[in-house]
């Protein structure tokens, strides 16, 4: 007998700083169920030691867990995540492609961790076409966490 086989892509993606903090601050959103089919091992993550010390500073400003209202613990518990689980790649050199130079260590892990996708909500990712191009020839495609979804889910 014949069992139909479940297969699908398994894609290596960078996620930036801002989608995690966004899972921090509200339960159902687009980057709780990104981090949901992570956790499902639906596509590997990428990371750097420059993104995670990024991770680590942003998400423990006290002015943003005031604001949002999310506890000390919720980001030990996803940086203790992250570390065990995400794939850390060494960056050895920028290839400082960004307008913004503080977003280049997640366009450099992107490069340098051969990943498929960067998933962001910043613009200065989505809508810079001369670092959607640079990105592009390194085979990294950056996309907004929705359609990151909507592709890996086959919509």
């Amino acid at each position: 007998m014949n069992v139909p086989e479940h297969r699908w892509r398994v894609y290596r993606i960078t996620i930036d700083t801002n989608v995690l903090l966004r899972s921090l601050i509200r339960r159902k959103n687009d980057a709780n169920q990104l981090l949901s089919l992570w956790r499902d091992l639906r596509f590997v993550l990428v990371l750097s030691h420059a993104i995670l010390d990024e991770i680590r500073e942003v998400l423990s400003r006290p002015e943003l867990i005031q604001k949002y209202s999310y506890t000390v613990h919720s980001i030990a518990h996803l940086l203790n995540l992250l570390g065990q689980r995400a794939v850390i790649v060494e960056v050895p050199f920028s290839y400082e492609l960004c307008r913004d130079v503080k977003d280049d260590p997640v366009a450099d892990c992107a490069v340098w961790g051969r990943v498929q996708f960067l998933v962001s909500y910043d613009n200065d990712f989505l809508d810079d076409s001369a670092l959607r191009r640079a990105l592009f020839e390194f085979g990294v495609e950056i996309v907004h966490p929705r359609t990151f979804l909507e592709t890996i889910q086959g919509t």
